[in-house]
């Protein structure tokens, strides 16, 4: 059986997302934890479009859409409570945007980070360090050092972006958007 606090997150996330999806954007985690006598429930929302080919990194949330989307997901949340009982009782909510320490562990997230530089660390222990260009379902592409890999997405055991203080180079970023453009018309 699954504990009160799992049972929360599976309740609420309809309820949740049906409010992100509203204003916009993706609902990308949801987590409830018992905080003492309270939970905290804390949101976790992305913008729902990747750059395109032309473009340069994806941007984030807008703070005033973070809180407009805090105070729906509020609304919404104590009406769930008392249309269904009480799953939560008091509770603090958390709305945030996912930060560069996310992981990226969905194609989805590869393709928001499209020309950031990424740690890569696959299933066999090989380190890569490169800049993400065209993601399908099953890979990713990397410009690592001045040739580009294709590294399949299964064998990636943990990858997040890296900050940077300096932007890649034209000629990288030129050969990304070249491999993604003949990728996506194939």
């Amino acid at each position: 059986m699954g504990s009160p606090t799992g049972a929360a997150a599976t309740a609420l996330t309809p309820v949740v997302a049906d409010v992100v999806e509203r204003a916009g954007f993706v609902l990308d985690d949801l987590d409830v934890r018992p905080a003492g006598r309270r939970h905290v429930v804390r949101v976790t929302v992305d913008t729902p479009d990747a750059p395109a080919v032309d473009d340069g990194p994806a941007g984030g949330v807008d703070l005033d859409a973070v809180a407009a989307i805090s105070r729906d997901v509020s609304a919404a949340v104590d009406a769930h409570e008392e249309a269904h009982g009480a799953v939560l009782g008091e509770y603090t909510l958390e709305v945030s945007t996912p930060g560069t320490d996310r992981p990226l562990t969905e194609p989805r997230h590869w393709r928001k980070a499209w020309l950031r530089r990424v740690a890569v660390t696959l299933d066999d222990g090989t380190k890569l360090s490169g800049r993400v260009g065209a993601v399908t379902d099953s890979a990713v592409t990397l410009a690592v050092g001045k040739g580009l890999q294709e590294v399949p997405l299964d064998r990636v055991e943990r990858a997040g972006i890296e900050v940077e203080f300096k932007p890649a180079s034209d000629a990288q970023v030129e050969a990304l958007r070249a491999d993604r453009t003949d990728k996506e018309t194939r």
